[in-house]
């Protein structure tokens, strides 16, 4: 099949995008689509040189096509319109849709609350975590993994570090699942009023828990950010509460979702390729290695966007001022140029870890550290505990989230077999 013959939305392509991008990179690496009005960038090295030339490629311009064709007709009703707007108020740019040097400010102080040597004390707690997880089916010889652990095991850390006690866990987290839902996927009409009442309650929740922060200060992040002291060019200042809620928000789709979405489709490689299961079985310090490999093979986050600032020329495609790039990182990860056997999931690959699933630049993912220690932590207990894991022939095929953005799973039932 050529180029002409996909559809970048189309529920089967985003299903299984591989052929996409292996036609992407064969015939097109900068494809134009005009009827989207942007251009598709897929090859490694290009998108390489997109992320490092800000000044040219801007993030705050845009972060995503408005009217993607196909998308659910949005209504116009008055209480939805306001119920947007009050949503929206955490749309102010921070970090992902903004640009040096304004971006470099608010990502300071997220470094601060994820540090290296705070993500490093977190190891035992997340090790807990984990543990309580797999204690709760571990004797059932099946799970939801998804449901029961992959998406726990990140919503309790980031829970824990926005300052959720655990006895409000349980509405926090159908609250956050609801409210991200919208964000991930196309909704109804029917649908957005409650997702959108999610997200406000969201935010309601985590202004009043900053508020308290400011007055019990506590080892987290929201208490960092509640406190911050923010340096511009009128001097410093506290973060405003759009600020707060901004940041708060991606941290959530960032630290709990695209995580979420990883250790489900790594657990999916190791049943479609129980050889590799078996290595890291046999010699668990590829435990690490098959983390870059896993993020490299299934990029949980396929794109993010750019806008020219001015006309340029990228791969030989004369690109406009103001040209929207969809950059797709999950295409560059499979870049034969970048990496040999690229389609192939292989634990041991030398240069797994110069994969572009966390981007690159000064827009690489600022919670990577953490969401290696969650992958990390999990598998290390759950190939202690578990093996012959096998999709549970009761349930349907497992299927992905039918998102342009982000790439994970529904749902994966699996059966396995307890190890002594």
């Amino acid at each position: 099949m050529s180029l002409a013959d996909y559809d970048l939305l189309d529920p089967e392509t985003l299903e299984c995008p591989y052929p996409f991008y292996e036609a992407l990179h064969r015939e097109a690496p900068v494809y134009m689509i005009p009827q989207m009005g942007m251009a598709v960038v897929s090859s490694f090295d290009l998108i390489h040189e997109v992320v490092r030339d800000p000044a040219t490629y801007s993030s705050a311009l845009a972060t995503g096509p408005q009217n993607l064709p196909g998308e659910i007709e949005r209504s116009t009703d008055e209480e939805l319109q306001e119920l947007r707007r009050v949503n929206a108020r955490a749309n102010v740019p921070t970090l992902l849709a903004a640009d040096p040097p304004h971006h470099a400010r608010y990502r300071s102080l997220v470094n601060k609350a994820l540090s290296a040597r705070r993500v490093a004390a977190m190891e035992g707690y997340v090790r807990e975590i984990v543990t309580e997880l797999i204690d709760g089916f571990i004797d059932d010889g099946q799970v939801n993994f998804t449901s029961q652990f992959a998406d726990e095991l990140p919503m309790a850390v980031i829970a824990d570090q926005i300052g959720v006690p655990r006895t409000e866990l349980r509405d926090f987290k159908r609250r956050a699942d609801f409210a991200i839902g919208g964000i991930e996927r196309q909704v109804p009409p029917e649908q957005e009023r409650a997702v959108l009442q999610a997200g406000i309650e969201l935010q309601e929740y985590f202004l009043m828990r900053a508020a308290e922060r400011r007055q019990h200060p506590q080892d987290d992040i929201l208490t960092t950010l509640a406190t911050a002291e923010l340096e511009t060019e009128d001097g410093s200042r506290p973060l405003n509460d759009q600020e707060i809620l901004s940041i708060l928000q991606q941290l959530q789709v960032a630290g709990k979702e695209t995580t979420a979405h990883l250790i489900g489709s790594a657990m999916l490689l190791f049943i479609e390729h129980p050889e590799q299961r078996v290595k890291v079985q046999q010699d668990p310090s590829l435990i690490a290695n098959m983390t870059e490999e896993a993020l490299r093979v299934e990029s949980p986050v396929r794109a993010l966007f750019r806008t020219t600032t001015r006309e340029v020329t990228l791969g030989g495609v004369a690109l406009p001022k103001r040209t929207l790039l969809m950059l797709l990182f999950a295409a560059a990860n499979r870049d034969e140029c970048a990496f040999e056997n690229a389609a192939q999931f292989d634990v041991e690959r030398e240069n797994a870890g110069d994969h572009l699933a966390f981007s690159w630049g000064a827009h690489y993912c600022i919670g990577a550290a953490l969401a290696r220690l969650e992958i990390r932590v999990a598998f290390e207990e759950v190939l202690r505990r578990m093996t012959n894991f096998r999709l549970d022939p009761a349930y349907p095929a497992p299927r992905h989230e039918p998102s342009y953005i982000l790439r994970g799973l529904q749902e994966l039932h699996i059966l396995f077999d307890k190890l002594a």
